[in-house]
């Protein structure tokens, strides 16, 4: 990341800061302890991560100050935005007291460079954004020595990984054969005479089907592996829907 330079250098421009904060009292005293630091230059304070990308290519921060409460649903997808509308800024969020490390693992989710809690020293937070604007990430520090937020933050992915890749499909091809079959209104029998197969074994495949899918009948069966691309529209023969309500009784399917 393309950052601004080294504070040493006496005759470098200052560090350039966007706050975006919601709380607008807490925004604007977070303001006036950076606005005392001879280095930086406070260009925006707004209360959103929008507002932040609207002004982003007037302002050029060096520096951005995000809520740890922007890190949920839309706002992090905004504030993602941020960094991809902003490529050489570095984003600092402000933690939330109630859970640190959910807030420094929203930090992370959002590319953020570093963390710095709520109710940490005015001097702290000046000096990580002397850190972030130097191109250090001040945020690594803090997962070495903390072990368990980097297994949090992995399973953190897993689950988001699984999620997107939707549920693994548990049904044997015969089985899905087999409830294509019922999908398009065959009865047990039916379908034993068109796959071959007896009707004790068309009934134990549909149960099989039913007890792993977890729903009550065959029309359920079906919605299901057609929601989840396991059937297409054709297989149900081309209806929304099928109209089947047949009941799972003991190990069996009705037929």
């Amino acid at each position: 990341m393309a950052r601004r330079r080294t504070t040493s250098d006496p005759s470098a421009d200052p560090i350039r800061l966007v706050i975006v904060e919601p709380r607008a009292i807490l925004g604007a005293g977070v303001r006036e302890i950076l606005e005392r630091e001879p280095d930086f230059d406070v260009v925006a304070h707004v209360q959103s991560a929008a507002e932040a990308i609207a002004l982003a290519a007037e302002a050029a921060p060096h520096v951005v100050l995000v809520d740890a409460a922007l890190r949920g649903g839309s706002a992090a997808e905004a504030t993602r935005r941020l960094r991809q509308e902003i490529p050489g800024c570095a984003l600092v969020v402000i933690g939330r007291e109630e859970d640190e490390d959910a807030s420094i693992v929203g930090a992370i989710g959002v590319g953020a460079a570093a963390h710095v809690a709520e109710l940490a020293a005015p001097a702290e937070l000046v000096a990580t954004i002397r850190r972030v604007a130097d191109g250090e990430d001040p945020i690594k520090d803090q997962l070495i020595t903390r072990p368990d937020l980097v297994e949090r933050i992995v399973d953190d992915v897993r689950e988001t990984i699984l999620a997107e890749r939707g549920p693994v499909n548990p049904l044997t091809p015969r089985e899905l054969e087999v409830l294509a079959e019922a999908a398009r209104g065959h009865r047990n029998r039916e379908i034993g005479e068109r796959l071959g197969l007896s009707e004790q074994t068309v009934k134990n495949h549909l149960s099989s089907a039913l007890h792993k899918l977890g729903v009550p009948n065959r029309t359920r069966a079906v919605m299901y592996a057609v929601r989840h691309g396991w059937l297409s529209v054709d297989d149900v023969g081309g209806d929304e829907a099928p109209a089947l309500e047949v009941s799972v009784v003991g190990p069996a399917a009705n037929g």
